[in-house]
């Protein structure tokens, strides 16, 4: 496992599975489209015989991770396709004998055998010991996160990489509603110029960290969620959330909403290897998920305080984009043509 995706990034180079990038690509499509015919070309390294076996079709599809060095209009790179073959996987989830040895671990876990005799015991009780290490290590210390800090006027999430995937991604008239559904909102971006360089752009594989109105102020929330959210850009400072109905996401926006309150939200891009996968995994209800990365990774996840909201975020990520979903949100899925409100979501009250 590794700590940060700077460390994640080097492995991956060493080990033959990164090819940089280094001619300008647009984020618009461009990105998008090389990916796509690279993630379906041969992997560059062999995955465990798990992963074969599992998936004789497709184990050897995936192709390199990519780094692209000079997005245009961007000062920071795209890291792209990085879990993208098994192998990849295994080595962020520290899966020396792949996916079924985890599996396996975490079933032994869940339902373990009696011990009938003190040697078993004793060894029950090393197999149990590391869950005592893998809750979240919380520090009132800044964290590698927060060593540059953007506030106000210094915003402007244009110049991240942020792709776009599809050509009607953000094209409210080419599949068929009338006009810009969103005229008259303020603080997002419109006009023919925007449209080409921004419309429909979202930011992907990112750990959405969130907490129920009811934790609010407590020093260890055990509502601490983190969800895996497309996030729209509208602007220089405003986002837009993008959840179902059922994801703990929306449901801890509606808390929120019941009490009339803006819901402070952490979009994190990086950190420890084992993140993007632990923000995905089907859990029981009631598990959380720094719980389950703090097992992948050996070790509880370090945390810090948030720079404007009250919220513990992941210490050695890259990026943290923090702000507030307006209570009053409109909801997401509104179809004009027929007024009907096909699913939730909110946007970002701003600044973020």
């Amino acid at each position: 496992m590794y700590r940060d995706l700077r460390s994640f990034v080097e492995a991956l180079e060493a080990a033959g599975e990164l090819v940089r990038i280094a001619e300008p690509v647009s984020p618009v499509l461009e990105i998008a489209a090389i990916t796509d015919l690279v993630s379906k070309s041969r992997c560059r390294g062999e995955p465990s015989d798990s992963a074969k076996t599992n998936d004789p079709r497709f184990w050897d599809r995936g192709g390199p991770a990519l780094l692209f060095e000079n997005v245009e209009g961007s000062d920071v790179p795209c890291l792209i396709n990085a879990y993208g073959s098994y192998r990849r996987m295994e080595m962020g989830l520290g899966a020396k004998q792949g996916f079924d040895g985890i599996g396996a671990t975490i079933g032994e876990l869940v339902k373990p055998e009696p011990p009938k005799s003190l040697g078993d015991a004793i060894g029950k009780a090393k197999q149990f010991a590391p869950l005592l290490k893998i809750g979240p290590k919380r520090s009132k210390k800044p964290g590698a996160c927060q060593e540059r800090v953007f506030r106000g006027d210094q915003i402007d999430l244009t110049r991240l990489p942020i792709i776009r995937c599809w050509p009607h991604d953000g094209d409210f008239a080419g599949v068929g509603y009338p006009g810009n559904v969103n005229d008259g909102v303020p603080g997002i971006g419109r006009g023919d110029d925007w449209n080409a360089q921004h419309r429909g752009r979202y930011i992907t594989l990112v750990g959405t960290h969130t907490i129920h109105a009811d934790d609010a102020g407590k020093v260890k929330p055990s509502s601490h969620n983190i969800g895996m959210y497309r996030v729209q850009l509208f602007g220089k400072d405003r986002v837009a959330m993008h959840w179902h109905m059922h994801h703990d996401g929306a449901s801890h926006w509606r808390s929120w909403k019941k009490r009339g309150d803006p819901m402070p939200v952490a979009i994190v891009l990086g950190g420890p290897s084992v993140l993007p996968y632990a923000a995905t995994a089907p859990l029981p209800p009631g598990i959380s998920e720094l719980l389950m990365a703090g097992f992948l990774n050996g070790g509880g996840i370090k945390l810090c305080r948030g720079e404007s909201v009250p919220l513990w975020v992941p210490a050695d990520a890259e990026i943290v984009i923090e702000g507030y979903v307006n209570p009053d949100a409109g909801v997401i899925g509104f179809d004009p043509r027929t007024d009907g409100e096909l699913g939730e979501g909110a946007v970002f009250e701003g600044p973020v």
